[in-house]
């Protein structure tokens, strides 16, 4: 429409802004309204000390980035940042990936993460960011709350805060200690809002480093883990888990938090030789694999491991085990979940004791312990496996592992349909909060962003300002109880 035309429909109509209405005006008209008219990407710093990737998408309606820390591939030039550098795919956004986007729609999330993977030998780091940050530039142009947007393309008409897990202890691959426990999450699943949880969390981080101090001799404060908990120089697990214990007594929260234990056992496990002709596969677990060389080894067979878990789940407030066999150690996790059930109905029949395990985790009545898949579920074939062996019963799902945000959701949609609860999970260090949005708009029941150390908080904070909102967006709700679902 000819400039003077326009002006003088503006004239009539009497718009309260003329400015911004002739703004949008114009660029409603514009060939390129509904476009990404420019890619970019730079390797910046995360919290961690080390890089991350960033990218950048514009449009007519403004600028949004993302950031992927702690994902590679990475560059391996030993000379910058002792291989951890991205500028590999930074180059690949800007000379292949980038030219592709330019010209596309970024509502169509679908069809951008189509051309993200058509590919697969296109960085995961590059890919993750585009298809995160096209995810972003839709929101805005449909004028939504990032979580509001996704949920239109998860088509779930009721988005809902998720209850937070936050991760207290770090060992295994991300402490810095010789513990095989990766981590120790709590929650506070009686909470009414985020920032009633948020409140006791907080003061959970400032007991425990005392509760540390009187267990340990010499006395000695916690160093920090590398995923926003604390990493302890222990020489017993159990004294880890005694000092929590102490922590809840002295806080009066003994009732009020749960545990969740990720093991991933993965990295400490082998296959051993069994009798000839045992059609079974058995395992063996070396505890002491962050040990020195030195060290006396702890070897546990799967059947030694499961009673430990077993034990734990008695003794502490533990509701939830990630990852606690190898994934082709199916018939024990099988065994664990056969053992728990059991040990349930005994104490219903005899009537004489408390339960330790509370009712109903893990999707459907009658399941008392959340087992957790995450490294053993990348694919929908994952999830259909575990639900028919009957290994796990929920199961944790990370951008980095999805890749893209199409596959993300696609990963959720299934697992809610086998009645799985989904803990999204993203403990890199970082600013970027998508992730908070991901889990809000796809009603995925729990979310795990590393601890309340370090620089964790940022996707507890988003998650604060969902549940507030504003004089436009009303503040979003809280899952409640119905997490365990």
């Amino acid at each position: 429409m000819p400039a003077v035309p326009l002006i003088n429909e503006l004239v009539k109509s009497r718009p309260e802004d003329p400015f911004l209405d002739l703004s949008q005006s114009v660029e409603s008209k514009s060939p390129i309204a509904n476009q990404i008219v420019r890619v970019n990407a730079r390797e910046i710093m995360g919290s961690d000390g080390l890089p991350a990737l960033e990218v950048e998408v514009e449009t007519l309606r403004g600028t949004v980035r993302s950031i992927v820390a702690g994902v590679g591939p990475y560059d391996g030039d030993e000379e910058r940042y002792g291989g951890k550098g991205v500028k590999d795919a930074v180059q690949v956004v800007l000379t292949v990936l980038g030219d592709k986007l330019v010209g596309k729609d970024p509502r169509r999330q679908d069809v951008i993460d189509e051309i993200l993977t058509d590919d697969p030998t296109y960085p995961t780091n590059a890919v993750l960011g585009l298809s995160t940050c096209a995810c972003k530039a839709g929101a805005k142009f449909n004028e939504m709350e990032v979580y509001e947007h996704v949920a239109a393309l998860g088509n779930i008409s009721d988005p809902r805060i998720p209850m937070p897990w936050f991760n207290l202890f770090n060992g295994g691959l991300q402490g810095n200690n010789e513990h095989h426990i990766e981590s120790i999450s709590f929650s506070v699943p009686g909470a009414a809002t985020v920032a009633d949880a948020v409140m006791e969390a907080s003061k959970i981080y400032q007991s425990f480093p005392l509760s540390l101090t009187k267990l340990m001799t010499p006395p000695k404060a916690p160093n920090n883990g590398k995923i926003g908990g604390y990493s302890p120089q222990c020489e017993a697990m159990n004294d880890v888990l005694e000092a929590i214990k102490l922590t809840l007594i002295d806080l009066e929260l003994t009732e009020k938090v749960n545990l969740s234990i990720n093991m991933n056992s993965g990295v400490y496990s082998c296959q051993i030789e069994t009798e000839e002709g045992d059609e079974e596969i058995a395992y063996q677990y070396d505890l002491t694999h962050f040990a020195p060389e030195d060290a006396v080894k702890d070897l546990k067979s799967s059947g030694e491991l499961l009673d430990e878990y077993f034990e734990l789940m008695v003794a502490y407030p533990i509701v939830s085990i990630e990852d606690g066999f190898d994934k082709k150690d199916s018939a024990s996790l099988i065994e664990l979940r056969e053992k728990v059930d059991a040990e349930v109905t005994r104490i219903a029949e005899a009537g004489d004791e408390p339960n330790p395990f509370p009712e109903n985790l893990g999707g459907s009545d009658g399941v008392v312990a959340q087992l957790i898949g995450n490294k053993t579920m990348s694919t929908q074939e994952d999830l259909v496996r575990a639900e028919e062996k009957q290994t796990f019963n929920s199961c944790a799902m990370s951008l980095e592992k999805a890749k893209t945000v199409s596959n993300f959701i696609a990963l959720c949609a299934k697992a809610d349909s086998l009645g799985m609860p989904v803990l999204a999970v993203d403990e890199a260090e970082q600013s970027d909060s998508f992730l908070a949005h991901m889990a809000v708009g796809l009603r995925c029941s729990q979310l795990r962003a590393g601890g309340l150390l370090g620089g964790h908080a940022g996707k507890y904070n988003e998650l604060l300002r969902l549940e507030e909102g504003d004089e436009e967006v009303p503040g979003v709700a809280n899952i409640g109880e119905a997490w365990r679902k």
